[in-house]
């Protein structure tokens, strides 16, 4: 077996939709990690442990330019599926180069409405945060990650952490 992995490079374009209308182009956003919530034990002392499937808050945010329509679907104060699509970059063992799409689906609650700060000579932005309910990455058309809040889904590269812990419910 090679020593060579395909090299994932630069984000080249990206958009983001709000129950399926194009609401940004070429934004920043930051979709959320997973965070156990921890507890301690004892063992020789003091040890901290994950309890998995239990996890602390997931946040999104989105950085968006400019003030127009996408901005205001982004700013509902109501629940919202939003669905990111990037493409980025990818250098293969032959130095050919390609590209691979990579989605998230993510449903959210409002967190806050954004500061609108307006400086002459400059654009507008404007940073939005959501609190993640549900969030299913897929990369290259296949799941990276599902973690459904309120359904008790945790799935991280096809295993689904949350199984023996729903059997015994």
């Amino acid at each position: 077996m090679g020593k060579w992995q395909d090299i994932k490079g630069p984000v080249v374009a990206d958009t983001v939709y709000s129950s399926n209308v194009l609401v940004a182009r070429d934004v920043s956003f930051t979709l959320p990690g997973i965070e156990f919530l921890t507890a301690d034990v004892q063992a020789m002392g003091n040890m901290t442990v994950p309890l998995v499937g239990l996890l602390e808050n997931m946040e999104l945010s989105i950085t968006k330019v400019g003030i127009d329509d996408g901005l205001k679907k982004l700013n509902k104060l109501e629940k919202q599926n939003l669905e990111f699509r990037w493409v980025q970059n990818v250098v293969k063992s032959d130095g050919t180069q390609t590209v691979e799409g990579c989605k998230a689906f993510v449903r959210t609650l409002p967190a806050a409405t954004p500061e609108i700060g307006v400086e002459v000579g400059s654009a507008p932005e404007e940073e939005m945060t959501y609190n993640v309910t549900r969030l299913q990455i897929y990369v290259n058309g296949r799941e990276f990650l599902t973690v459904d809040r309120l359904a008790g889904i945790l799935r991280v590269d096809g295993k689904d952490y949350m199984s023996k812990i729903n059997s015994l419910l």
